[in-house]
């Protein structure tokens, strides 16, 4: 018998072939089933809802591009624009990898929307266009604010259910956490509720997303110092990531904001007196962290401290100092694995600090306790004089955005009146035509008509008028609830130098509303008599601030004149803070002086002039180096108003002088 020699090469080779045209079978089958089962698809809702499915980013390139042919050849816009929607979200899984292709398609999703009128499509590829342009650009939050708000009214003018397919509460968190930086709690939890709705409706909820929806919203509460809901909202954040089900490197996440969301229920405990219940959360959140603890990670090891100095806070106030020694020294232990020279980690050692100067002050080691003091002291100032000028950028940030918003109404109202006019001239000469031709024998009665005409016009003027009126009356109206709102914070306040604070606000914005209230009492709708607003402007500064025991004058040398309103507000900020500085400093421990208030304005420019018999301004006083905000938002509003500001002092006293070339 014999035998044929076996090729096991031969062999695996025709399996291997047999298994490739297999493979290329099945995956033609599929893309085919695909692209037919799509081109029976008869309406837009039935091709935005298959293109919405997540399982879309298992197709390849040809299969999605032989999906846009069928929706090219149905002159679907609307389709079309979320095919490129979807495209630019899935970037990463079609190899797109360079910026220039991004551009190219947000410039396509643009042009679609345009083409077919898509007004909530035409708002997302700005959107992300502005994304694009910020990261490139680095812009600011503040260079931002102006445009986020412009886009939030749009998207409220358009309604928020026509962006349900564009992660709209991604948009508004990105739009919501930028108020809140610039310090617009109340835009940024307006915008904030709406992410929240979203989120929470979703069908499948992303939870990092909302988390941070969530804290955000609790962060404004706690500014506002709104505790109660502010706890409602971190135990939010704390039961979503709780019951959240997190697989892998994502379980630290879970576990981290849950223990911060614990440490911060812990701290507004605090803030309401409540130490029990701030110890329990307090622990609960060190608990947390101890048992994912790693000092190889940065992360984890900053969040153990942080951890810490809450738990140590609150046992010092419920007295149990002989649990806190080895919580300090578990401090101690993890400083060492801390880079503090970073700027995110540079002022945590202040409340170590502090915790270990009331730590010493229990244990009458006076000599540590005042050296932490010290520590605590000087790091608060450092931190103090950041927030100072955050504080200040915030206001002319929103000073910048609040005339650009005004600027913008007015030239669209403007635009509006004209059009009108412009029509019923147009309206009224063709009808006169008309008449004139036909009807010769009736001009009479045609005079009656143009009267008549003319007098609509002069009703619509004066409704005009009286609108205008109206507005400069509810802004004055809804500053003076702002001056209620001063007042009742400031009778809940104990500490003197906050309700200083709250005191200044007032005048700063009673300054402001007497402009409006001048405005509405006046014939003139756009200027006011500057020695009348003047005369009752340091009436209610004197009343402000005059001590019982002083006997301060002030006199007005002011002339007739009369200002527009770009003048006054800032002429009345401008001397609001100069006579408020006048009774703080120049006649401290002094019961009598004088104050002498000029005002002067000629064609082409005017003087103003603030003078005290005080005691004078320091010999080191510098107006350019000053970093009072008084002196900041001095030197900010005559910049303002094209002036020139001049300080004269010496022991008889001080003069402020803002000279102008050019009437503003």
């Amino acid at each position: 018998m014999s035998f044929k020699r076996f090729n096991t090469n031969t062999v695996m080779q025709k399996v291997g072939l047999f298994i490739v045209f297999l493979f290329t079978q099945v995956v033609y089958g599929q893309t085919t089933a695909t692209v037919e089962s799509f081109r029976t698809l008869n309406s837009t809702e039935q091709r935005l809802n298959f293109l919405a499915d997540s399982n879309i980013i298992k197709f390849d390139q040809p299969t999605y591009n032989a999906i846009l042919a069928i929706v090219l050849e149905r002159k679907d816009g609307k389709a079309e624009f979320f095919w490129h929607y979807k495209y630019y979200r899935f970037a990463s899984h079609f190899k797109i990898g360079e910026s220039k292709q991004y551009i190219e398609i947000i410039a396509e999703m643009l042009r679609i929307a345009e083409k077919n009128g898509l007004e909530a499509e035409l708002i997302v590829s700005q959107w992300h266009k502005l994304l694009s342009e910020s990261a490139d650009n680095n812009l600011g939050e503040q260079d931002l604010y102006s445009v986020y708000l412009k886009f939030f009214e749009q998207i409220k003018l358009i309604g928020f259910n026509k962006f349900e397919r564009y992660k709209l509460d991604d948009i508004l968190k990105i739009i919501g956490c930028n108020f809140y930086a610039l310090g617009d709690l109340e835009k940024g939890l307006e915008c904030l509720f709406e992410a929240e709705k979203i989120s929470q409706a979703a069908q499948e909820i992303n939870a990092h997303q909302f988390t941070m929806i969530l804290n955000t919203i609790q962060a404004i509460y706690a500014e506002a110092k709104n505790y109660p809901k502010a706890i409602v909202y971190a135990e939010k954040v704390y039961d979503l990531n709780l019951n959240y089900k997190y697989t892998g490197l994502q379980y630290w996440f879970g576990v981290f904001w849950q223990a911060l969301a614990s440490l911060d229920i812990a701290q507004y405990k605090l803030e309401m007196g409540d130490f029990k219940e701030s110890e329990k959360y307090a622990e609960r959140g060190y608990q947390l962290y101890k048992a994912h603890e790693d000092l190889k990670s940065l992360e984890k090891t900053v969040a153990s401290f942080d951890a810490l100095q809450v738990l140590v806070r609150v046992k010092l106030l419920l007295g149990k100092v002989d649990e806190v020694a080895p919580l300090l020294e578990r401090i101690e232990f993890l400083k060492p694995n801390i880079d503090f020279s970073l700027e995110v980690n540079y002022f945590k050692p202040m409340r170590l600090y502090d915790n270990y100067y009331r730590y010493y002050e229990v244990k009458k080691d006076y000599t540590n306790a005042f050296r932490y003091l010290k520590l605590a002291s000087d790091m608060k100032d450092s931190l103090s004089r950041r927030n100072d000028k955050r504080k200040l950028w915030q206001i002319e940030s929103r000073v910048k955005t609040d005339n650009y918003i005004t600027q913008l109404k007015a030239a669209e109202e403007e635009k509006y009146f004209q059009e009108r006019l412009r029509n019923l001239a147009v309206g009224t000469l063709l009808v006169f035509t008309v008449f004139a031709i036909v009807f010769y024998k009736r001009i009479k009665k045609d005079n009656s008509i143009i009267v008549k005409q003319k007098s609509l016009l002069e009703l619509s003027l004066v409704e005009k008028e009286t609108l205008l009126k109206e507005i400069h009356h509810r802004v004055k109206n809804n500053l003076q609830i702002i001056l209620g709102l001063f007042d009742k914070q400031a009778r809940q306040v104990t500490d003197e130098s906050t309700k200083q604070l709250i005191k200044a606000g007032q005048d700063r914005v009673f300054s402001i509303a007497l402009v409006h209230q001048n405005l509405y009492q006046s014939e003139n709708l756009t200027t006011i008599e500057i020695k009348e607003y003047l005369d009752l402007l340091t009436k209610n500064i004197e009343k402000s601030q005059k001590g019982e025991l002083q006997d301060i004058k002030i006199n007005l040398d002011v002339d007739d004149s009369v200002v527009d309103i770009d003048l006054a507000i800032p002429l009345g900020l401008i001397l609001n803070e100069l006579i408020t500085n006048c009774y703080k400093y120049a006649f401290k421990d002094r019961t009598e002086g004088e104050i002498i208030i000029r005002f002067r304005q000629e064609k082409k420019h005017f003087l103003f002039m603030v003078q005290d018999n005080g005691v004078g301004l320091p010999e080191n006083f510098d107006l350019k180096k000053s970093l009072s905000l008084g002196m900041n938002l001095v030197r900010g509003l005559v910049r303002q108003i094209n002036g020139d500001l001049k300080v004269v002092s010496n022991t008889s006293g001080t003069v402020f002088t803002v000279n102008s070339l050019k009437n503003t």
